[in-house]
């Protein structure tokens, strides 16, 4: 037998009840809103994602500054055609390659898209200690810690032929990858890939400074380095 009370208390609390367990039925977890690839009939090819009309740019993707998001002096060697061209030059032999080489390089830029600053050799520094370190080592001759564990050795930075390149070889190569050596395009935005060559630039001045442009007390330490050099052997 049900007392007077706990009529009172279930007469209080079943509305509760009710209408917490209605609130939990509102289904909030469906939105009335596309998950990618959803189909939708509403529209007559059947996709809820709509191509962008024709000459659509993103905010911050206009890119017509050839030299700032290619490294070359024309576009003429970028974009997707560029690794079909070195495919089918590799199909007419080595020397094609080699050709197709060197028109690569003869349009690569030799001055930087903006002015570099300490502030911006400090960024390409830590850029380079991210993505970089790991296989061309602190000192960039290609003696990182998976190159010691197995992996394909790069050229060192400090060789003539990579001392003499112009700088955008190395925006290039970030770009779109070189030999054994990944595409970092995806995870490295432009002004980072630039930042990065100017600071591999800072690494190979670093190795090769001009004598006669130190001071009297660095070339006197220079000269402590090399007497206390092995024999052949080079300062450090």
């Amino acid at each position: 037998m049900e007392t007077k009370s706990g009529t009172r208390f279930s007469s209080y609390f079943l509305p509760v009840v009710l209408c917490v367990v209605a609130g939990c039925q509102q289904q909030m977890a469906v939105q009335p809103s596309y998950k990618p690839l959803d189909p939708d009939s509403f529209f007559a090819d059947g996709r809820s994602a709509r191509p962008l009309l024709a000459g659509t740019v993103a905010r911050g993707h206009l890119r017509t500054d050839v030299h700032l998001f290619s490294g070359k002096r024309t576009a003429e060697s970028t974009g997707p055609a560029r690794p079909t061209a070195i495919i089918g030059a590799a199909d007419r032999g080595a020397l094609s390659v080699l050709a197709l080489t060197a028109m690569e390089t003869e349009n690569d830029v030799d001055s930087f898209p903006y002015p570099i600053t300490r502030a911006v050799l400090k960024h390409g520094q830590d850029r380079y200690l991210i993505y970089c370190v790991v296989c061309h080592d602190p000192l960039g001759t290609g003696r990182g810690k998976i190159v010691e564990r197995g992996y394909t050795p790069p050229p060192s930075y400090h060789i003539d032929r990579l001392r003499q390149v112009a700088v955008g070889h190395f925006f290039d190569v970030i770009t779109n990858g070189y030999g054994s050596m990944p595409d970092y395009k995806q995870q490295v935005p432009p002004r980072d890939r630039w930042a990065i060559a100017a600071y591999i630039r800072v690494l190979q001045l670093s190795q090769h400074f001009p004598v006669q442009e130190l001071s009297p007390d660095m070339r006197q330490e220079l000269a402590k380095q090399s007497e206390a050099a092995p024999a052949g052997g080079q300062p450090q």
